[in-house]
């Protein structure tokens, strides 16, 4: 393997929440994707959490919607902050989680390869039919 190469992650478990999930669900919907095929996929609501109008209410019904008819584990608001619950109660050694919040990489601690990325790259593993995430090989330290 040579820097910069690609090479294929299983990836077992994704999350998004709230702040990335809506624009997820919207996307995957629209292009018709069917339902997820990673081993594990949670959509938690930890971030727009005042619901000082309406909009926030819709977009918690949105997700919640999606989760029913595509499969991803609905976290609702309250249930706690979604990369620590992942790292309390859902990461493994040894499992892969790609998530679209900057803190996912917390998983690493129980032994995961636990990357964070955009919403969209989570799109492509979690609510669709990809099960395989593509990255390049990191370039070599000296």
């Amino acid at each position: 393997m040579r820097a910069g190469e690609e090479i294929a992650i299983r990836v077992d478990h994704t999350l998004t929440q709230d702040a990335t999930g809506t624009l997820v669900d919207l996307r995957s919907e629209a292009l018709g994707l069917p339902r997820v095929r990673s081993e594990l996929a949670l959509s938690y609501v930890d971030h727009d959490m005042l619901q000082a109008s309406f909009e926030s209410a819709d977009e918690h019904r949105l997700l919640r919607t999606f989760a029913a008819h595509c499969g991803p584990l609905y976290s609702r608001p309250g249930d706690g902050i979604c990369h620590q619950l992942q790292l309390e109660r859902i990461s493994a050694p040894g499992k892969t989680l790609l998530g679209a919040d900057p803190h996912t990489s917390t998983s690493g601690a129980m032994g995961a390869l636990a990357m964070g990325a955009r919403g969209i790259d989570v799109e492509g593993v979690g609510p669709t039919a990809a099960d395989t995430a593509w990255e390049s090989a990191p370039m070599p330290t000296t």
